[in-house]
Parts: structure tokens; sequence; C-alpha cells
């Protein structure tokens, strides 16, 4: 059981990397165009009387590659009503016996809805701006598009046979989208009930249309539209291993820019707690946003913290929040009391704090807070090094930032090299990586304990971790 458990979890995170991946989100939205074409050729095929048999396998094959994608992400779905909630309108279009209903067959035109989310979201990962600037005009076509296709497919199929003025699926086509737009059949009066109904449902989708268009519900529909399309293209709660950023302060931005761009974090999902989020965003607006998540809430609050998925994070930053006028120390009592918060809900999490006293350090500590920095003492120890050395702060800058040069790495001790001498292993990585051994940190009685320029002597445990300089992480 504890050796199986491991293994599930590690191939769940794997299929719901895979998922999510641009390239599945892309191959899902050309296979729900597709099948939307064959959903088209069918209906003009059986009101014809024509059978072909290539066109239903390959429907079918598709519904089942459909069925198998909304069986996985079942799976790996954390809260299972939040995914039938989500996923309700895709499960009900790919039933099998839907294909027994004329009119339900047409369920399956609304997974365009869901190729629509899909591409809004690979915008986002290419570039913000377009995303911003594509998002919302792609859902309201999406939507109008839907409008008419649904319409006319009906109209075609219930109509054609009784009403003489549709002779083709480019008449009721027409037909759809003339009464979208004027609020009115146009074109001949349905003549069944279900083509009466669904004139009905036309000409509401045109009414508000035209109000979208006319700017009377157009703040509201385009920000619904805005918030559904981009900001929770992945709910919050889904999200698994992310680095969560409590407070907010001048500095915040360069912190999500360093994490961005390191090679192994580019990747993972940045959520931002703040009570006031609108600074953050303008700040960050150039980066790509698919990856931040913004959450405007007080953050020393356990149901928000529990919210954000603060047990499923990995990494945890609490910075000097300034988004509100207040002094030092209720800034540094924000800070305790959220670290507090945070490591009783997940005490495996890695915690760095900003603190703006030195004196409260000691609670930190004592909450299990891993790494406490004083902004001003480093700044201060920086000034008065380069004034000391005149320039080495050049050499330091280099170091503590991933986007040029090099950087500091942090590695387990290999446990081919338990045993041996520190400078063998620092002349090895030397040759071999062109990497500078620089500290050793090793945990003893619960505490660490960081050795920089350790003697050569020194014999490594496996307890020990490397702190390495390096231009990429070295490879043992």
């Amino acid at each position: 059981m504890t050796v199986g458990a491991p293994r599930t979890l590690r191939f769940k995170e794997r299929i719901d990397r895979f998922l999510h991946a641009p390239q599945t989100e892309i191959a899902l939205v050309v296979l729900i165009l597709l099948s939307v074409m064959l959903v088209v050729i069918e209906v003009v095929l059986e009101t014809r009387g024509l059978t072909i048999l290539w066109v239903r396998h390959l429907q079918v094959g598709l519904t089942s590659v459909f069925i198998c994608e909304l069986t996985l992400r079942y799976w790996v779905a954390r809260k299972k009503r939040r995914f039938w909630r989500n996923y309700w309108l895709d499960i009900l279009a790919v039933m099998p016996m839907i294909t027994a209903f004329r009119l339900l067959r047409l369920l399956r035109i609304l997974r365009l809805l869901r190729a629509g989310i899909l591409l809004n979201r690979s915008l986002g990962r290419l570039s913000s701006a377009i995303a911003t600037s594509l998002g919302m005009q792609i859902g309201v076509f999406m939507v109008i598009g839907l409008i008419v296709l649904t319409g006319g497919l009906a109209t075609y199929l219930f109509e054609a046979p009784s009403n003489p003025r549709i002779h083709s699926l480019r008449d009721s086509m027409w037909w759809s989208f003339l009464s979208l737009v004027a609020g009115e059949p146009i074109g001949g009066d349905p003549q069944t009930d279900i083509g009466r109904l669904i004139a009905l449902m036309v000409m509401m989708g045109g009414l508000t249309t035209f109000a979208v268009f006319t700017g009377v519900v157009s703040a509201v529909m385009m920000r619904k539209l805005e918030t559904f399309m981009d900001f929770k293209a992945l709910e919050i709660d889904e999200l698994q291993d992310h680095i969560v950023i409590c407070g907010w302060n001048r500095g915040g931005h360069l912190i999500v820019e360093e994490l961005l761009a390191d090679g192994d974090m580019k990747h993972c999902a940045v959520v931002i707690v703040a009570e006031d989020t609108d600074e953050p965003s303008q700040e960050l607006k150039h980066l790509n946003r698919s990856q931040l998540y913004f959450y405007s809430e007080d953050y020393t609050k356990i149901d928000i913290l529990e919210t954000i998925g603060i047990n499923c994070a990995s990494r945890a930053i609490l910075l000097a929040d300034a988004t509100h006028p207040r002094t030092d120390q209720d800034r540094d009592a924000r800070t305790v009391l959220a670290a507090l918060t945070i490591e009783k809900i997940n005490p495996s999490i890695y915690t760095c704090a900003q603190l703006l006293d030195r004196r409260n350090d000691v609670q930190l500590k004592l909450a299990g807070v891993d790494d406490v920095i004083v902004t001003e003492e480093v700044a201060s120890h920086l000034i008065a090094t380069s004034t000391r050395n005149q320039g080495s702060v050049e050499a330091l800058a280099e170091l503590l930032t991933v986007q040029s040069g090099n950087q500091i790495y942090e590695v387990q001790v290999p446990t081919t090299w338990v045993g041996q001498h520190y400078w063998t292993l620092a002349q090895h990585l030397k040759q071999q990586s062109d990497a500078l051994l620089l500290a050793i940190e090793s945990m003893k009685k619960g505490e660490r304990t960081t050795l920089v320029n350790p003697p050569a002597d020194l014999i490594l445990s496996k307890e020990d971790r490397l702190v390495i300089i390096a231009r990429q992480v070295p490879s043992f």
C-alpha cells in the first residue's frame, strides 16, 4: 500500500500534465471541430435518405476518444463534484444513446464552447496580450456561431420535409442567421412545433446578442466571459505543487519574474493572495498570465488558504504586505500569523518569509519557517560589501538572478559520494561540470546548519545538501 500509493499518485500527475499540455488541448480542439463537421454531414445525409458507413464509424471513434478523455479527467480530479459541474454538458454530448434521438445529436455542437476555452487558453500561453485582445471576441463570436449552427441544423432536420421555403442546408443556415439578427423569423414561418421552439430560441439569442453589441449588458457579459475563458482556465483548487505568494509590495513583481525565469519553475503556477490585487495585476501584465492567479482576500484566514490549495502547494512566500497602510510591527504580525497557519495546514511545505524587524525571527523559527529574510539587513550587507571590496556586488548580483550568468543551486549529495571528502567532490565538480562547491548544508538534531567553504577533509553524509555555483544544475 505504501509503495503503490506514491506510484499511483505519480501516474496521476503525469496524466494530469498530459491532459493540460498545449499539444493535447490543440488536438482536442481539432477533434471537436471534426466532430461538429460530422454532425452537419450526418444531418444532410439523413434528410436525403442516405447513409455513409465511414461517417458513422468516424463519429463513433471520436466519441470513444472524448469518453476516454473525460474518464481520465474524472480520475485525476481531486474534487469530483467540481468535475461534474464543469463537464456535465460534455458528458451529455458524448453519451452513446443520444444517437437514437435526432435532436439530441445536436448536443455535440455545444462542445464548441469547450473548443473556445481551450483555444483561448492556448493563446494565453503564446502571448498574454493576444489572449486579452482576442479572448472576449472569440467568446462572443463562438456563441453567435453556436446559435446559428444549432438553429440552422435543427431547422433543416425538422422543417425541411414540411416547409416549402427551406430546400437546403444553406437556406436553413441563412434563415437562422437572419432570424438571429432581426429578432423574428425571416424567410418563412416554421411549420412544426419543434420548428417554432427553435425559432423562439434563435430569436432570444438574437435579442441577447443585440443587447451585447449595443452596450446595455456588455460590461456584465464581457466580465463574465473574461472570467470564464481566461482568469480561471484551470481552477485554483485543482492546482498541484504550485507557489503561493501571500501579501504584496513593490518588490513582488521581481520575485515572480525570477521564479518564472527559472527553467525548473517556468511551468509552475503562481497564486498571489492579497487584499488588493489591482497593483500586481498591472505590474505583471507583461508576463504569461496563464500561470498567474490573483486572489483578492485576506491571506491570514484559514478558509482562504484552504481555498487556494495551500495543502497542495510546494512553496509559500510571505511578503511584508504593503497593500494597506500599516506599521512595520503590524505587517510582521500578519506574516507570523500567516506562517503559523500555513505550517499547521501543510507542515511539509517550504516557506520563505520576509520580515521588517529581526526580533520577530524567533516566532517564525518556532513556526517551522524554513528561511527568514530581513530585507533591510540584506540590502545593508550588500552595500557594505560593495564599499569594502569596491565592485564585488556585481558578482553577487549575478548569483542572485537566474536570468543571466551563474546561479546558486542546492542538490542532495549523491549516494556514490557519501563518505568521501569534500575536496574530492569539489575537484570533480569543477572538472566535470565547471561548477564550484560553495557550501554544505546538513541537518543535525532537527536543525539546519550551513558551512560555507568547509575544510577539505570534511566527510560527506547522506543527509547533507550541496550548495553549488554553476551555469546549470550539474549532473553526477
